[in-house]
């Protein structure tokens, strides 16, 4: 039998990536993340995998957002023993997101026990903080750019992707076949990240991500869309509400705020952080500034380029809070990006009423999520069993993904020396995976396949 890839997740969606080579009686899984968005893809985390857990002999990560690692708790609670591998930022990353998710799964049931806001009783976590501690037991580090052997019969490249710190694409060399798990890939020429490494030669398989599908992300620059939206919000009084992911976006919010501040485009006003994991993702940025253009000591508030004069690191619970009676003008940036959860949520139930805030999107809403419902215009949201009325003004802007766009894809997929057998199109939704595959196959080529969910390819 040849070698087999399993889609157990990020096929047709943008989350959930998880992708099992099978060789013979070795089993080694690329990505395990949690899906989020609708009831029914998060219902998939519920499920049991068609494989047992227990039967997999490693994980490789290709990086630390919660969609590519979010699920590896629950693996080992249903028997996973095997090692995890990542980059050592990577790993640094799992040792900030893995708690916290699962201090997140463990708040979100004991608030649904507590308002009566769920239909299990009691409601339970998908997993808890012990999980997560029992999980960072298995972490092991590799390299980038250096082959290591993960299970018996299989040679691993981790090559740097520029999508966040520790990111990477995955060479996975089993039985004369040479794959690519693209996780996610960044762009060209960016403010923080480098651009992704070429393609290996004589790829025969690439999984290739799609979450922008055909478009190209908005040229203008980032700094003048931040100054339309926020500063007549800040000259009314308002606060302004940013769900932004911890890692690498709130950075990157906070650079830019500094830089308009310093110009005199903004006025100097309060900037609250409300999310502990970001405080400690900066950290991490200082501690590995060689893998990204952020040369300067973080920390070192005297030329930090990321903090404000007024900036508040928000780690306390009850600090959290006091935010709710705060009076603008302000800004709040708080996780998570798409306001499926975390500590953004509260604050969106309290300042979505009203008018003269500024609820602002930094970044891609998934099909779905409560951000992509903002997005798109509803009257109200739910929040916490409840429909919280949308008074208060909505903008987006574009220019801040960590992700690359269609243009910065298609430079990608031409480093490959020659075609590959065939090329998967994952991480998208129905209509960007259509706009890919018609890139794909018109400027390049090459023969594709949109795999379904659970299906399983022989690479013969």
């Amino acid at each position: 039998m040849p070698p087999t890839i399993r889609f157990l997740g990020a096929a047709g969606t943008v989350t959930g990536s998880r992708f099992l080579i099978e060789s013979g009686e070795k089993r080694l899984l690329i990505d395990c993340g949690l899906f989020q968005g609708p009831r029914e893809l998060r219902q998939r985390n519920w499920e049991p995998m068609p494989i047992e857990p227990s039967t997999f002999d490693a994980v490789v990560l290709t990086h630390g957002h919660i969609d590519h690692c979010g699920y590896l708790p629950r693996i080992v609670k249903r028997g996973f023993s095997g090692p995890v591998y990542g980059t050592p930022a990577t790993a640094g990353l799992l040792g900030i997101m893995l708690p916290d998710s699962a201090h997140l799964q463990e708040e979100e049931a004991r608030y649904r026990n507590k308002k009566g806001y769920t239909k299990h009783k009691p409601a339970l976590p998908l997993y808890t903080k012990e999980d997560a501690r029992e999980t960072l037991g298995l972490v092991r580090t590799a390299p980038y750019q250096k082959p290591f052997s993960p299970v018996p019969g299989f040679e691993v490249t981790l090559h740097p992707s520029g999508h966040i710190l520790g990111a990477v694409f995955v060479e996975v060399n089993v039985e004369g076949r040479r794959i690519v798990v693209s996780g996610d890939i960044g762009g060209y020429d960016r403010i923080v990240m480098g651009p992704p490494a070429p393609l290996p030669p004589d790829v025969d398989y690439v999984l290739v991500e799609s979450t922008y599908g055909g478009r190209s992300q908005e040229h203008r620059p980032v700094q003048d869309q931040l100054e339309e939206h926020i500063a007549p919000a800040l000259a009314r009084g308002g606060v302004v509400v940013i769900p932004a992911f911890a890692v690498g976006r709130t950075t990157l919010i906070l650079y830019h705020l500094r830089q308009l501040m310093e110009k005199g485009r903004l006025p100097d006003v309060p900037v609250f952080v409300d999310s502990p994991m970001a405080t400690d993702a900066v950290e991490l940025y200082c501690k590995f500034g060689d893998e990204h253009n952020l040369r300067v000591d973080l920390l070192k508030s005297a030329s930090c380029p990321i903090v404000t004069p007024q900036i508040k690191l928000i780690r306390k619970v009850e600090e959290s809070k006091e935010l709710n009676h705060l009076r603008g003008p302000a800004v709040i940036v708080s996780a998570s990006g798409m306001a499926t959860g975390g500590r953004v949520v509260h604050h969106l139930k309290n300042r979505l009423p009203h008018r003269d805030n500024l609820v602002l999107l930094v970044g891609y809403q998934a099909m779905g999520t409560r951000g992509r419902r903002i997005l798109d215009g509803a009257d109200d949201v739910r929040i916490f069993g409840r429909d919280v009325p949308i008074r208060a003004e909505v903008a987006s802007i574009r220019g801040l993904s960590a992700h690359g766009d269609a243009d910065d894809i298609m430079r990608w997929l031409g480093t490959a020396r020659r075609p590959p057998r065939k090329t998967f199109l994952v991480h998208g939704e129905e209509d960007g995976l259509k706009a890919m595959a018609k890139r794909v196959k018109d400027e390049l080529g090459w023969k594709f396949a949109v795999p379904r969910y659970l299906e399983s390819v022989e690479l013969s």
